[in-house]
Parts: structure tokens; sequence; C-alpha cells
């Protein structure tokens, strides 16, 4: 199923730098931020970096959302259904003073350790950059911008 996606993933996250998409890599985004404080400093233009930190983000990754979220990029009904049937019936059960709790249906978070969870992760998170990148001014950087 992750294999499927890689080609959501070329169409709409080619310009931002994320965890999780082939060709992407930390040193990339390092890179980007040395060259955008470089520039600041030869233009003298003033430079403030926004970096997000989302602490538990797979955690929180409503399903609801999720969902409508792939059928906003068209990915297929097929391909929807078969990764819902992954995730709708999914339960937990935890353990207080000795006593199993549960089981609680989990309605949020995409799986840690599956192959599909940082493509999942990376497009829920998109339509939030892409709002940033917008609205923000400044200097955009990404694969298929320049510094200007």
């Amino acid at each position: 199923m992750a294999r499927r996606l890689r080609h959501v993933i070329k169409d709409h996250l080619h310009t931002s730098p994320f965890c999780g998409v082939p060709g992407n890599s930390i040193l990339e985004a390092a890179s980007l931020v040395r060259d955008a404080i470089t520039y600041s400093e030869t233009s003298g233009s003033p430079l403030c970096v926004l970096t997000l930190y989302f602490q538990y983000a797979f955690d929180r990754i409503s399903h609801h959302y999720l969902f409508q979220i792939l059928h906003r990029y068209g990915i297929s009904e097929w391909f929807i259904d078969r990764l819902h049937a992954l995730y709708e019936k999914a339960t937990t059960s935890f353990q207080i003073n000795g006593t199993l709790a549960g089981p609680i249906t989990i309605q949020s978070a995409v799986r840690k350790g599956c192959p599909l969870s940082m493509i999942l992760h990376a497009l829920c998170l998109q339509p939030l950059l892409r709002t940033l990148e917008e609205n923000l001014p400044g200097i955009r950087l990404g694969r298929s911008t320049q510094l200007s």
C-alpha cells in the first residue's frame, strides 16, 4: 500500500522537505536553512526560521480527517476502503492497578512502524504547511523554489 501512495507524494509533497519521502533527508532541510542564513547575511535581510515540532503527532491524527484528506488527494475509493479496514475496528486495552480495562476504540493515530505511517502523516500535515507557505511572507525554500 505504501508503494501505491508514492505517486501522490511526488505530486503533492514535492516542495517541502518531509521525512519519509523518498529522496528527501534531514540533510536537505539543514542545507536549506544554511542557504537561508547565508542569503540573509549577504543581503542584509532579516531572517526568522520557523520550525514546527509535532510532539506525538502520529497519535493525534484523526481517522476521520485522514480519510477526508485522502479523498481530497484523489486517492481511489478502493484504496481508501482497504486502508479504512485496517483502522476501523482497531481497539486497545490497558491495565490499571492490575485490572484490564477496555477494549477502547481507537479513533486517532497512525500505526507506528507501519510503512504507511510516515506517508499518511506527511499527507495529513501538507494542508497546514501549504497554508503557512502561502500566508507567511518571506523567502521561499524548497525543491521547486529559489532564494530571490
